[in-house]
């Protein structure tokens, strides 16, 4: 599980909501066959299903983790494919429980992607949108980011994401720092969270906040 609603699970409290639940499978056509095969599935495309309940409506993206594919050409997609690689490879056994009118009703366990492989599929995220057909959900990518960072161990994260390999690491190290250093685009990216994201957590988030995630990419090795 990757995305915004493990974003929440890593900083251990509801930053911002979201109805999407994104994963990756190493068995992607596999995964989205037993998701459709769930009560009040709706297969929506061949790896989005929209998953109703009567107290919300849930859609679910499906990715592949790429291992064993050949990688893209573009930069981007070349980094995407090797971040959900990471996430893969480094996923944690979460326990979720799910609570209802003060009962619990579910209790299960989950392949969780690790702040660090969400660090780095953040990154990949806010270069990709504006090309992508939801550039609007830049304002959550660039708030997800900041609040992964903020209380992060710099070392670990940056081992971390070295391990995904060199050119993993210096694309988010790239990407991290021209998009939040104070020299380069950091006022543009808290125009773009002011403007996009509508939370009251994101509302109180300053320029100097966002100036932390530059301070861990130059944590990361060169």
């Amino acid at each position: 599980m990757i995305g915004g609603f493990a974003v929440n699970v890593r900083i251990t409290h509801v930053h911002r909501l979201t109805n999407d639940i994104d994963t990756v499978s190493r068995d992607q056509t596999k995964l989205v066959e037993l998701l459709v095969a769930a009560p009040n599935a709706n297969q929506l495309s061949a790896a989005r299903l929209q998953l109703k309940h009567e107290a919300a409506t849930v859609f679910v993206d499906v990715m592949a983790d790429t291992a064993g594919m050949p990688l893209p050409t573009e930069a981007a997609e070349r980094a995407f494919a090797l971040a959900r690689r990471l996430a893969m490879a480094t996923s944690e056994p979460t326990d979720l429980v799910i609570v209802e009118s003060g009962e619990i009703v579910v209790e299960t366990t989950v392949p969780m992607a690790t702040s660090s492989s969400l660090i780095a599929l953040k990154a990949v995220a806010i270069a990709r949108r504006p090309q992508g057909g939801t550039p609007e959900k830049i304002g959550s990518d660039i708030h997800d980011l900041v609040r992964l960072v903020h209380g992060c161990d710099f070392d670990i994260v940056a081992n971390s994401i070295a391990g995904g390999g060199s050119e993993l690491c210096q694309w988010v190290k790239a990407t991290l720092m021209k998009n939040f250093s104070h020299d380069q685009d950091l006022r543009y990216t808290f125009a773009r969270l002011r403007r996009l994201a509508r939370s009251i957590d994101a509302e109180a988030l300053t320029e100097e906040d966002l100036a932390v995630v530059a301070d861990l990419a130059r944590a990361l090795p060169s």
